[in-house]
């Protein structure tokens, strides 16, 4: 893994150097470079009940915490004045959107759906702070589904607004979906040692994923080896991550010849885009992986597992019942996996498909919130 530490020393070395540039402002600029600290902040237009601004901080290499990463992210501040001790901030992680450093969030811009999501929190109160993870929106290697990187992301992120807007509370309710529901388990695993100043209050995992010692089924999951799968499009991003972090990676010992244009596509092209590509290609399983695949993307596969899952606050699980990108038994399996080690959660059920969970799910998240914050008890439905 030299060729990782080497790249990597590259990059903290760039944003150092990027410490001075004309575009940071006085404050990062003379104050000591440090993970948690925004280089910059704009102000932004959205169609939300209160302020937007899109945010560029540091956070630290998943791979070599001696060195930092450029990360950006969106921070929203409700209308009004904030109650005794500031306004709690709901920390947001997203779902996969891609590992092109234009498929950020924050770069997309606040549309509809997102403004009527995030509109929902901000008029209950919550300042909400978005990361958009190292590699989307500012320059650097996307380490897709790697669980400290994401999981210091979002605590870095608020961190950093909490330094820009002193009406930010250090109580803390994480919300993440998808590859977000992964980052936000492993925030909370990591806060009490990395981000001492932040309280946890509670986190809500939402059709999270679950990486053990038997993840390569995620490669082929539903569907068979002669038809289209997930599996095959977050292979390839997985790959391509690894690609990035790690210049000895053979493309070729994980993938087939006929996938291989697609896993060079795979840092370009957005979600959306991509899922439709992978799928008019005609790949499926059987067509894409070699043999090895599992091996040959072991230190991804590794990355991607949660630092722990013994938590201090309670957690929410919603798991949707129809889901055929992240499997129900997945989310099942990780849902007894929190509870074997003493984690309190609350597990819920939706019959939804996967990207419909957000939606379903957002009373009852905004309800745990609230308790969470409030010092209710949250029941465990851990057996």
């Amino acid at each position: 893994m030299r060729s990782v530490f080497a790249m990597m020393a590259v990059s903290a070395l760039t944003l150092t150097a990027c410490a001075m540039d004309a575009d940071e402002d006085a404050e990062s600029r003379y104050a000591p470079v440090a993970a948690g600290q925004a280089i910059k902040m704009e102000q932004k237009n959205a169609p939300i009940p209160g302020t937007a601004y899109r945010m560029a901080y540091r956070s630290t290499d998943a791979h070599d915490p001696t060195h930092l990463v450029a990360v950006s992210a969106e921070v929203m501040v409700p209308r009004g004045t904030p109650p005794a001790g500031g306004w709690p901030v709901m920390a947001w992680a997203h779902g996969t959107s891609g590992i092109g450093l234009t498929c950020a969030p924050s770069i997309m811009g606040i549309g509809g759906p997102q403004a009527s999501f995030y509109g929902g929190w901000l008029r209950r109160g919550y300042a909400v702070v978005a990361t958009d993870y190292p590699g989307l929106g500012e320059p650097g290697a996307a380490l897709y589904l790697n669980a400290k990187s994401g999981g210091m992301a979002v605590l870095d992120s608020v961190r950093a607004a909490r330094r820009r807007f002193p009406s930010l509370s250090g109580h803390v309710v994480l919300l993440g979906h998808d590859q977000g529901a992964q980052a936000v388990l492993a925030a909370a695993a990591l806060a009490k040692n990395y981000a001492p100043s932040l309280q946890i209050k509670g986190t809500i995992a939402l059709g999270a994923p679950y990486f053990d010692g038997d993840s390569g089924h995620i490669l082929t999951q539903a569907h068979g080896a002669r038809r289209f799968a997930p599996g095959v499009v977050y292979g390839l991003l997985l790959g391509a991550s690894l690609g990035a972090a790690d210049t000895s990676f053979d493309p070729s010992s994980a993938f087939k010849p006929r996938a291989l244009p697609l896993y060079r596509k795979a840092s370009e092209l957005c979600r959306g885009d991509f899922f439709g590509a992978v799928e008019h290609a005609g790949l499926t399983p059987d067509n894409t992986f070699q043999p090895d695949a599992e091996n040959a993307l072991a230190p991804a596969l590794q990355w991607a597992r949660y630092p722990s899952l013994k938590l201090a606050s309670p957690v929410m699980l919603g798991i949707a019942t129809n889901d055929t990108q992240v499997p129900p038994a997945q989310q099942e399996k990780l849902s007894q996996a929190l509870c074997s080690v003493g984690t309190r959660v609350s597990i819920h059920h939706y019959r939804v498909e996967h990207s419909p969970l957000l939606n379903a799910a957002e009373s009852e998240a905004q309800n745990f919130a609230d308790r969470s914050l409030q010092g209710d008890a949250i029941s465990s439905d851990c057996q």
